[in-house]
């Protein structure tokens, strides 16, 4: 101790010492406890969380290598078997309704028949390796697109009936009869035999060789023959070849009739040609109606002579 300081008092033994005093409260102790308790449980979280993960990739993987290949289903066709074929034939026509759709996504063959009680429409195209039979066509193009197209042959056994026009680009060949009940454009024709009942050309006709035929037309020998004559023709109603052979005494008048197997529509105008010195002297004219024409003589013809005339029916 320094001098001149006074020593301190020792304490009483009686005399208790004082107590410490309390440290003062934190008010933030509270808070900071549970913050590090609730970290250690997002952390345990956490962790049990990560290893669930883990395992579940480790289980996708697992699974993935373990499945079985598949398998591409086979295309094979197979028969159906008999019982198969009566579920079939028990379905009948209760396979759905008229309102619903049977959509079938990959191909189909039909061995057999195949009936189709209402309409067919078909997007693609009709590919026919055999024959097809059809009793009714009717083909609706338009707009500049062709609505039938056949690359091959086309065999019509019945009769065909077309309502518009008709263009052939290459060779029509008709092994029967060709009617045409309306008007026929044709820029050429050839025809190793044509039959034509009506034809109208409003241009100019060239003709090779023209040809007549028909059954030959009735005929009737007229008196002025003369007694003993005979008379013959050969043609037809068209054209042909008339023969007189006077007998005794012809006098002038009717040589002979020619009666059409078929008539005209109007009077015809017939060109009578003399084919013999007899008949180029002996004048010869004919009066016409539809029906056929008479060949006259205002000349009494030479007797036993032969008065040929070629004769030529226009209408």
């Amino acid at each position: 101790m320094p001098p001149g300081s006074t020593p301190p008092l020792a304490p009483s033994p009686q005399t208790p010492l004082p107590k410490p005093p309390p440290p003062a409260k934190n008010r933030h102790a509270g808070w900071h406890r549970l913050t590090d308790r609730a970290n250690v449980v997002g952390a345990v979280v956490g962790l049990f969380a990560f290893l669930l993960a883990v395992g579940g990739v480790v289980g996708f993987y697992y699974a993935r290598l373990n499945q079985p290949a598949k398998t591409e289903p086979k295309s094979n066709v197979t028969a159906l078997s008999p019982a198969e074929l009566a579920k079939l034939s028990e379905i009948g026509n209760s396979l759905g309704s008229s309102g619903q759709t049977l959509n079938i996504g990959a191909g189909a063959l039909f061995r057999g028949k195949v009936d189709v009680a209402g309409d067919l429409s078909i997007g693609g195209r009709l590919n026919a390796n055999g024959p097809v039979t059809l009793s009714q066509l009717n083909v609706t193009g338009g707009g500049g697109v062709i609505g039938l197209n056949v690359g091959s042959n086309l065999n019509v056994t019945g009769t065909t009936v077309l309502q518009q026009t008709l263009s052939v680009t290459g060779l029509a060949t008709f092994a029967g009869g060709i009617n045409v009940g309306g008007n026929a454009s044709f820029n050429a024709i050839n025809a190793s035999s044509l039959a034509v009942r009506n034809l109208s050309i409003s241009g100019p006709l060239v003709v090779g060789h023209l040809t007549t035929q028909g059954p030959t037309p009735g005929f009737v020998t007229g008196p002025a023959v003369g007694s003993g004559g005979t008379a013959s023709i050969s043609g037809n109603d068209t054209a042909g070849t008339l023969n007189f052979n006077t007998g005794g005494g012809p006098p002038s008048g009717v040589l002979g009739t020619i009666t059409f197997r078929a008539a005209y529509t109007a009077t015809v105008h017939v060109l009578l040609t003399p084919l013999t010195g007899a008949g180029a002297a002996t004048p010869a004219y004919v009066t016409r109606t539809t029906g056929g024409f008479q060949v006259h003589t205002d000349t009494a013809p030479p007797s036993g002579a032969v008065l040929s005339y070629d004769y030529l029916v226009t209408q």
